[in-house]
Order: C-alpha cells, then structure tokens, then sequence
C-alpha cells in the first residue's frame, strides 16, 4: 500500500503491521467470547465472570475494532506530538479533571452502589471505622437475615454469639475510605486515588526516560484505557493497590535507604488493602534485586523497617482481631471449630491450575487486551524487548509476568470486576512500558490518535455498558416507592446476583434495612418478633416490604 491509498494513516508499514495484528487478535477474541457464550457448559468459571466476558467484553471488543477502523480513517498528516508534550506540561490540571470526571462517573454511572460484595464488604468497614469502632453491629437473632449464609465468614467476619461484624478484608484500604465516609462522599475516595496515579505515573515515566514525551505517552495510555476508568469509578481497592505499588517502584528507582523506608511504609499499605497477595507478587523482583545492591544490607534493613509497623498493627493485629470477633463466649470447642475452618481456608487458597484456572486466565488476558487503549499490551510487550537492559523498566515487566503467573496459582477466577481486576495491582507497567513500544514516528502518531479515540468512544461505550448493568442490578428489588422506615425482604431465586443487594448500614441506621428470605412463614414469624408495629405493605417477584405504613405504594 502506497502514498496514494485512501487509507493515509496505514501507508507507513509499521502502522499497517500494528493494524492488522491488533485488529487480527480482537477479531479473534470476538468470536471466542461470541462462541463460547453460545455453549452452555461455563466450563468451571463463575456464572458472573463468564456473562461479563461473553455478554460485555464481546461488544467491548467489537468497539475496540471501531476505534481501529475509525482511527486508520482520519487524515494522516494531522500532528498530535503537542498532545504529548500538553500532557506532561500541564499534568497536576489533567489530574484534577480527571478526579471530577471520575467523580461524575461514580455517582451517575456506578450510580453511587457498590456492586459486588468485594466492594460492599470496604464501604461496610469504613463506616465503621468512621463511626470510631472496630466492628459494626447487627442483632445476633437476625445475622442469618442480614448476612446470606454463603457471605458469612467470608466477606464478613462475625459472632452469632455478640452479633458483631466486620470485613473480612485487611484494613487500610477501609481506613483510606473512611474519611470519605464520615464525610458522606465515600464516591469521591477512588477518583481522589486515580487521579493521584496519573501524577506518580508522569514522574515514573520520567524516572525511566528523561523524556517529557514518553510521559505524556504513558499518562495518556493510562487515562483512555477503559479499565483505569472503571475501576476508578468502583468501589474496589484495586486503585489503592495500582498507586500503593506505583509509588513503591518510584521510590526504588533512587534506592536509599531512607526513600527504601518509605517504600516499606507504601508496600506495607499495599500489603493490608485488602489482601497481601497482590503486592507480595508485585514487589518479588524489587525486593530480589534491592538484595544484590552494594548498600544491601542498610537497604533491605530499612525497607522492612518500612513494613513492620503497619504489618503487624494492619496484619497480623487484624488478623487477631477478626479471630477474637468470631470466638467471642464461645466455649473451647465451637472456637477450634472455627479455627479449623479458618485454617483449612487458608490452605485452599492455593492450588496447582487445573483447566478451568486456566482458561480463566487466558480470559484474563483477553479482558487486558479489550479494556485497554488497542494494542496496547502489545506494544508493552515490545517495549519490555527494547527496554530489557534498563534495570527498572525490567524489574517493571517481571512485577507484571510475577502476578500474572502467581494468580494463575489462586484458584479463584474474580468473579465480579471490570478488566482483569487481578492483574490490576501492576496494570502500571503497560502504559510504562508501551511508551517505549512504537518503532516509528508514524506508529506513534497512529497510537496517539487511537489513545485519543478510544478516550472518547471505547470509555463512553464502556461507561454506558457499566451503567446499564449497574441499573438493572438496582431494579432488582421490590418496587415500592415509600421513604419511611421499612425492612425490605429479597428473594435471591427471582434475581441475577441479587443476593448482593443485601447491603445494610453497619447498626442498620439507615431507613431501608435489607434481608434476605428465609421462607414466607419464617419471615413472618420474624418480623412479628422483632418489628411487631410492622406489616407486610407490598410484595412482588423481587421480595417484600415490611413497614407501618398503611397502604402499599409501588410503580
């Protein structure tokens, strides 16, 4: 294809040869979704996690191919090199847009709902903290109305004994949305931590390249990839776990033993957001390489004595903490039988793969593929090749080949979550290493543009996406318009998920308490017991409601 192609932007070959391998692999990734929705064996994956690929991601692939075809449509002499160079001069304002348009996002997109009891469990335990506690409290009679039986003890922590309950997720990433929490804008917690890491993002880039450029590439990956703004948006801790990790390999980059102190302090912070898993992953090569230094022994001294305190107040006291919770005036027995089964939890939470871990995590590196600016793990895979001799840009690239690989070991598929949430945590290292991933001036120009479109078409579509299925979650519940204080009663068989939207302030202050049914007569004989002025006002396939109101009102 020549000069004279109507096609300008394909006439360079390295653009074509991005074109047709991107275009080749997204197709392909298309109809796998497309095929394997069609098939009724889920082959051992969560029901949530194979709709999400097969029903969301097969589309988001398709408007990942439009950004391909829309891009290579655009005349090719237009100059998008000033794009870059904007970006790195004016990064803290981008940062600060991009905080109010995530905030816009979460509160009309997400619709101010966490989704998923991974998130749920978070927003739960910051409230509880900024109610200055350690635990929230439910009315022991009541824990198996309140909590559904399958998320007892494993999103929430708690004593049929006291009636306390508490996440079970370590705490800092708890504690990080308290604050927001007392201030009643807990939505505003992870745009705040988003926006932050494009900050950390520019200056890693510039650490690596001393180029003001290739910043401005990185950052701008970084902010029209759809994953950053999903999770940025959400409800998850995977934003505090992408900045905890960023800032870590930051400051690693000029090892001293003071800036490996403050490391230690953010990977502990990484270590307790909610599990320690994802950092240990991410950290493995920086802690391997900080050993080889010539100053090894001042600095491995000084990163752990970053990491004790936090550890052992956030981890290990927690730990204490949640074992005491659920042990508490139980005689000896009940206690080692709960132990027991902590303990017997604990050693399930690795497994060697077997087929079904391992197609979920070549679904894994589809959602990548398809939740990111075109190609771009591509082109981070190229730039890994061009940068390997930098020491930093290849301790990069092992943080993310160690937690792919290390997850491929947890025999859990993520059930619930935009993008491959699980690799999340290191998800820095492609725009980083993309930037260094073009072989050719016009490879960049056509990047560039396809970052700018995507910004605009494949987030909007991704955000209509999410938006609708967060609206049909919420439909999912009796549809009774009352706004005085009531107990709404879900039926989880007549719903997808619905189970989730058993969500409760942590002393049930809130006007609408939430339960799960345990049969009509069961029900009954509950709510005459325990909220005797209350009668059933309206019902239909979703549940019923339960209030002194005295008539039904419903849409």
């Amino acid at each position: 294809m020549d000069s004279s192609t109507k096609l300008p932007v394909l006439a360079s070959r390295d653009v074509r040869t991005f074109f047709l391998i991107t275009a080749a692999i997204t197709v392909a990734i298309r109809m796998w979704a497309n095929t394997l929705g069609q098939s009724a064996d889920h082959h051992g994956l969560t029901d949530i996690y194979f709709t999400l690929f097969t029903q969301l991601d097969d589309w988001g692939a398709t408007s990942l191919l439009l950004v391909l075809i829309l891009t290579a449509l655009l005349p090719g002499g237009i100059s998008v090199r000033p794009v870059l160079a904007g970006v790195s001069a004016h990064i803290n304002l981008i940062a600060a847009l991009t905080v109010a348009v995530l905030c816009a996002g979460t509160l009309l997109v997400y619709q101010d709902h966490p989704l998923a009891m991974d998130e749920y469990a978070q927003l739960f335990q910051s409230r509880v903290f900024a109610s200055g506690h350690l635990s929230g409290q439910f009315p022991a009679p009541l824990l198996d109305w309140l909590i559904p039986e399958w998320f007892q003890n494993y999103f929430l922590y708690m004593s049929r004994e006291t009636g306390a309950v508490a996440s079970s997720y370590w705490p800092s990433f708890a504690l990080l949305l308290a604050p927001f929490s007392l201030a009643g804008i807990p939505w505003a917690c992870n745009p705040l931590i988003s926006g932050a890491t494009l900050i950390v993002t520019h200056r890693l880039a510039l650490r690596l390249f001393d180029d003001r450029e290739a910043a401005g590439l990185a950052v701008l990956l970084t902010l029209a990839s759809p994953e950053f703004f999903a999770n940025g948006i959400s409800f998850y801790a995977m934003p505090a776990h992408l900045l905890a990790n960023s800032i870590f390999a930051l400051l690693l980059t000029q090892p001293t033993p003071r800036r490996a102190f403050i490391a230690g302090l953010a990977g502990s912070v990484a270590l307790t957001l909610h599990n320690p898993v994802p950092h240990i992953l991410f950290a493995l090569p920086w802690l391997i390489w900080l050993a080889t230094r010539p100053r090894r022994i001042a600095l491995i001294l000084s990163i752990a004595a970053g990491y004790a305190p936090l550890c052992l107040v956030l981890g290990l006291g927690w730990f204490w903490f949640a074992t005491q919770l659920r042990q508490a005036n139980l005689d000896a027995a009940a206690a080692a039988a709960i132990q027991l089964e902590h303990t017997q939890r604990l050693s399930s939470a690795f497994a060697l793969p077997d087929a079904g871990l391992l197609l979920a995590r070549l679904i894994g590196v589809a959602k990548i593929w398809v939740w990111a600016v075109p190609g771009l793990l591509l082109l981070a895979i190229v730039g890994a090749r061009n940068l390997w001799n930098n020491v930093f840009c290849r301790l990069l690239a092992l943080s993310a080949v160690c937690t792919f690989v290390g997850f491929a070991f947890i025999p859990v598929d993520q059930g619930h979550g935009w993008g491959f949430r699980y690799f999340h945590t290191a998800w820095i290292a492609l725009p980083l290493l993309a930037a260094r991933g073009t072989s050719s001036e016009a490879l960049r120009r056509f990047v560039i543009t396809c970052a700018l479109v995507t910004f605009v078409l494949g987030v909007g579509f991704r955000a209509w996406q999410i938006h609708a299925f967060i609206a049909h979650d919420l439909q999912q519940v009796p549809a009774y318009t009352g706004t005085e204080r009531r107990v709404v009663i879900l039926d989880p068989k007549a719903t997808y998920y619905g189970v989730d939207l058993v969500q409760n302030d942590p002393w049930l202050r809130s006007n609408e308490v939430r339960m799960i049914t345990r049969g009509p007569q069961n029900d009954a004989a509950m709510m005459q017991k325990f909220f005797p002025a209350m009668h059933q006002v309206y019902a239909d396939r979703y549940g019923t409601v339960w209030s002194a109101a005295g008539s039904a009102r419903h849409e």
